[in-house]
């Protein structure tokens, strides 16, 4: 694509959100709204476009060192794996074993999923995002998406009453326009507002 100007700056941000821009041309967007002569149009995007500079280059220099040293690499990896076992005699190895194995057993009967209501796991699956972070304990979940059903039903039952008052303040002064004494008159109002 050609260089980037006030003229071609929103189809270069779309390619950025859609993730088809490579790193030298985000380097080059990063740049380009670091300057001062943006239109409008681009000046809503500054300071999202600053902010990934801002990480860009935290992460950029970490990269770049480990592909140009990639044995720094492989000895994080080498320290990190290195397991260091405690040398005991075979009768402390089976009291070890035996208290593991009692912690799992306790574990997984206090941790089943009977905890959860058999109503709740219906929402199986469901997740909310609070403060930036996925929760998808039910027990979390489900009576923030009844909240929400209830807080929607109230509205909508607001709406359903504004709309009946409506629809009786419009029948009521469409019979005040006609003479409802007359029988025929009385009929045809009645059966016109009935739809």
């Amino acid at each position: 694509m050609t260089g980037i100007d006030n003229s071609n700056i929103s189809q270069w941000i779309d390619r950025f959100l859609f993730g088809e821009t490579s790193l030298q041309e985000e380097k080059e967007l990063y740049a380009f709204f670091n300057r001062c002569d943006l239109s409008p149009e681009a000046e809503k995007y500054r300071e999202m476009f600053s902010w990934y500079a801002s990480l860009s280059s935290s992460h950029t220099e970490k990269e770049e060192d480990l592909i140009t040293h990639p044995e720094t690499l492989m000895s994080r990896h080498d320290e990190r794996n290195k397991v260091r076992l405690l040398h005991l005699r075979s009768w402390q190895w089976i009291s070890v074993a035996a208290m593991v194995a009692l912690l799992l057993s306790v574990g997984f009967i206090f941790h089943s999923p009977e905890d959860i209501p058999d109503d709740y796991l219906s929402y199986q699956g469901s997740y909310i995002i609070r403060d930036g972070k996925k929760i998808t304990d039910l027990r979390v979940v489900v009576p923030e998406i009844i909240r929400t059903q209830k807080m929607v039903d109230d509205r909508l039952l607001s709406l359903d009453n504004s709309l009946m008052e409506a629809d009786n303040a419009f029948n009521r002064a469409v019979a005040e326009s006609y003479d409802m004494s007359d029988p025929a008159v009385k009929e045809i109002v009645e059966a016109t507002l009935s739809y």
